[in-house]
């Protein structure tokens, strides 16, 4: 039987999650992504060099036809042709793991396997040969630990054929057996021996060993770089430390990543720099932070963001403010002992810093100064992800239409992110993963959510003329609010089961779910499907976080948290939420209630609302019944939980009241600070 002409190749890298999460810092986390699109750029690459083109993603229907600007950067790198070094596009990762393709008869998918091993090793060699081999003399079998994990690290599967899903089928083989690893273990991989091959529960003296093989390897690289406690393994060090050695490997990318503090103040950085009557107090501060902090202090990249770029581009006397290390601007931060400790180990032989008292002289001073800037810094930030709902079922019934929308979704998601003080983490066909300021999150969710829909309006009409009205194609998102300390692993994965479990299965998919976590985890979870979010203009939360922030000055009389930081609104007092919950929250309408419609049970809720909410106003300029009542019909959606039945119709529940989501919004507008 005479070979077809063209066949399918099914290729894919692994691990994903399992090689994102493990991170302690945001550049860890970015790194984690980029790598992984950076390999698979590579088989990607290979197909198209080999005259095969790419169906999913439909990034590239030849080599010379390709509309993917890290997809391009590959192939030109490596047909060794020049690239824009300065094209920000090239460091956001948009290629996804996995991708179908089209090839030759006669093309070997194993080139494609060994481009991605060849293009590892050599990033993990530059890694090696710069940073461990000068100290591996200090290890134990060093050198043995570093190559058996780099070989055998990833997953590498790949399937030629034309049927629906082979690559599932495929890896249940389970031909990827890992080798055993011994010793202690990996600082960020739990499963992973950390290089210096000592063991430190044996004895002192390999304690002592391990100690000294660390230190070494921290001053080869730079105590930034890597922390105290912190004994990685091969493939941590390679996620750590890529970026020193891009610039001779592939390009440059960023090497200073904002910090989680940085992005949670963003927003404030924006508002005071572009105030001419702080502009002195900030130059003052930074100035001051420069003098009492150790000059080795980690210093942040305002370029990363647009909207802060230009403001060091119009007043470079903001740079040095704008540069100072996230936690510079979070005030627990800078009492917090142990990050003063931090950032005097390295000039100890300072006066100022030469005890405790001394120390916390030097914060109070400092925080004193941050005040006069504005109001606190919020310690919160968001992570946002987003996925597009029953994709595979939509590519069964138009694939080359769908692919061509997931391509031009992708290419607008940075911009987007952008506009709202963001980072974009990644951004491949249907899946985005971005880090946000606490203070427009959801609107970027919203404005992504707006955007999707509208690049696959051609393909929901083919849909309709096929008959397939009730298949259209939706995304939904997941926003954790997540305190700056929380573990990158910890939100990580609390985004993941919020956006699968929460958003699509309980919510019904087209939907969002939103959750804070604070220091000891998660403390409400709020979902709702995007018609309930968009109900207000722009949304929801963003329509009564403008309304409460707009209102009056609060009164000397109200001494609210809320209200004493300058961070709330009157019209929404901590009082009000409280007595909402004490007295309201357990209130279950039944059969004997008299209340049959769902009309009659929503009036029944905003005349309590109302009433309480009147009462807690009685201290406040006055408020009318009909006005407390209009404002409680709109803030009702927030009390109530959400869900999108089997036939994709909106339903909730009418009998009771749900009070996460009110208690949301009173987080926004304290933005967390207490």
């Amino acid at each position: 039987m005479a070979m077809k002409e063209k066949s399918i190749l099914y290729f894919s890298i692994s691990p994903v999650q399992g090689f994102i999460a493990r991170a302690r810092r945001t550049r860890d986390f970015w790194a984690g992504s980029f790598l992984l699109s950076y390999l698979a750029g590579q088989a990607m690459a290979v197909v198209l060099e080999n005259g095969g083109s790419l169906i999913i993603p439909a990034v590239a229907k030849r080599k010379d036809a390709i509309n993917d600007p890290l997809l391009e950067a590959v192939v030109r790198i490596r047909g060794k042709q020049a690239i824009d070094p300065a094209d920000e596009n090239l460091r956001i990762a948009t290629l996804p793991n996995r991708f179908r393709a089209e090839i030759p008869p006669d093309f070997a998918p194993n080139r494609c396997k060994e481009a991605v091993k060849e293009a590892w090793s050599k990033l993990c060699q530059a890694v090696w040969e710069r940073y461990v081999q000068p100290v591996t003399a200090l290890g134990q079998n060093t050198e043995e630990i570093w190559r058996r994990q780099v070989d055998h690290f990833w997953e590498i599967v790949w399937v030629r054929g034309e049927t629906t899903f082979p690559l599932e089928r495929r890896k249940n083989w389970r031909s990827h057996i890992p080798p055993v690893e011994y010793g202690d273990k990996c600082s960020l991989f739990e499963d992973l021996q950390e290089l210096s091959g000592y063991v430190r529960a044996k004895s002192k003296a390999e304690r002592e060993k391990q100690d000294r093989f660390w230190a070494a390897l921290r001053k080869q690289i730079g105590r930034h770089e890597l922390d105290e406690n912190e004994r990685l393994s091969a493939v941590a060090l390679v996620k750590r430390l890529f970026p020193l050695v891009a610039p001779e490997v592939l390009w440059e990318v960023p090497v200073r990543y904002p910090s989680t503090p940085y992005l949670a103040a963003v927003t404030w950085l924006q508002k005071v720099a572009a105030s001419p009557e702080k502009a002195q107090a900030a130059q003052e501060y930074a100035t001051d932070c420069a003098r009492y902090l150790p000059g080795s202090a980690r210093r942040e990249d305002p370029d990363l963001f647009p909207a802060l770029k230009e403001i060091c581009a119009a007043r470079m006397s903001l740079r040095e403010f704008l540069s100072l290390d996230g936690k510079c601007f979070i005030k627990d931060a800078m009492l917090n002992p142990r990050v003063w400790q931090e950032q005097t180990d390295a000039q100890r032989d300072r006066d100022a810093f030469n005890t405790a008292e001394e120390h916390k002289k030097t914060a109070k001073r400092l925080v004193e100064k941050l005040s006069q800037l504005g109001e606190p810094v919020s310690p919160f930030y968001a992570m946002l992800v987003m996925d597009g709902d029953l994709l595979g079922r939509l590519l069964q019934k138009c694939p080359e239409s769908v692919s061509e929308a997931l391509g031009r979704f992708s290419q607008q998601v940075p911009s987007i992110i952008q506009e709202h003080n963001g980072i974009t983490v990644y951004a491949g066909g249907d899946d985005v993963l971005a880090l946000l300021p606490l203070e427009g999150s959801i609107s970027a969710a919203a404005a992504l959510r707006k955007a999707y829909v509208e690049c696959f309006d051609d393909t929901n009409e083919i849909l309709a003329q096929a008959g397939e009205d009730k298949l259209r194609a939706t995304i939904s998102g997941a926003v954790v609010y997540a305190h700056y300390t929380t573990m990158f692993t910890e939100v990580y994965a609390e985004a993941q089961r919020l956006l699968s479990q929460v958003a699509k299965n309980e919510t019904g998919r087209d939907s969002l779910a939103l959750t804070v976590w604070k220091r000891a985890g998660q403390v409400l979870t709020w979902s709702a499907p995007w018609e309930v979010v968009l109900e207000e203009k722009p949304n929801i939360y963003s329509f009564f976080v403008d309304r409460f922030r707009k209102d009056m000055q609060p009164s000397k009389k109200d001494t609210m948290p809320s209200e004493a930081t300058g961070i709330g609104a009157r019209e929404f007092t901590t009082s009000f939420l409280y007595n909402i919950q004490s007295r309201l929250g357990d209130i279950q309408l039944d059969a004997g209630s008299g209340l049959r419609t769902e009309e009659e049970k929503d009036a029944f809720f905003v005349d309590l609302i109302t009433a309480e909410y009147l009462k807690c106003r009685e201290r406040e300029r006055s408020v009318g019944r009909k006005e407390a009542r209009q404002l409680v019909e709109k803030l009702l959606p927030l009390c109530q939980r959400w869900w999108r039945d089997e036939s994709g119709i909106t339903q909730r529940a009418a009998d009771c009241l749900s009070l996460d989501g009110i208690f949301l919004l009173k987080f926004l507008l304290q933005k967390g600070v207490e």
